[in-house]
């Protein structure tokens, strides 16, 4: 397995670990009835979400450093197009279904805050499940 390939199983569990966190966060507000005002546990989520990967990163760069530094080829460009292709779609559905909500629903704009990164971090999950399917399909 190539160090790329491994880095987007690191994204993909620290991704959802991520995921997982913030989305029992805000259930455990909803369920307390008190309402998400403030941005602090996304900002707490993106440092965690950072230093998971960093910390997952080091380590297989470290087990194999030669892998780590070689340079993307042909292969990993066109792996990169084709995973950003139904990442883009989901964020074109997903935040126009959220413009929509916000308008005629009248969402608060910290619902909006929280399901912008929740729509964030499910297109990374996909993008980089998609890149791990590329790559073991040898494409």
């Amino acid at each position: 397995m190539s160090f790329r390939e491994k880095f987007n199983w690191i994204i993909v569990a620290a991704t959802a670990l991520t995921l997982a966190a913030l989305g029992y966060w805000c259930v455990r507000q909803m369920g307390a009835g008190s309402p998400a005002d403030s941005a602090g546990p996304v900002i707490i989520a993106y440092i965690a979400w950072f230093i998971l990967m960093t910390i997952g990163a080091i380590v297989i760069a470290v087990r194999d450093p030669k892998d780590a530094e070689a340079p993307s080829d042909e292969r990993d460009r066109i792996i990169n197009m084709k995973a950003a292709l139904p990442t883009m779609h989901l964020y074109g559905f997903a935040l126009t279904g959220l413009i929509l909500l916000i308008f005629v629903f009248d969402m608060s704009k910290w619902d909006a805050l929280y399901a912008i990164v929740a729509i964030q971090l499910v297109a990374t999950i996909l993008e980089a499940g998609a890149k791990i399917r590329f790559y073991q399909m040898a494409v």
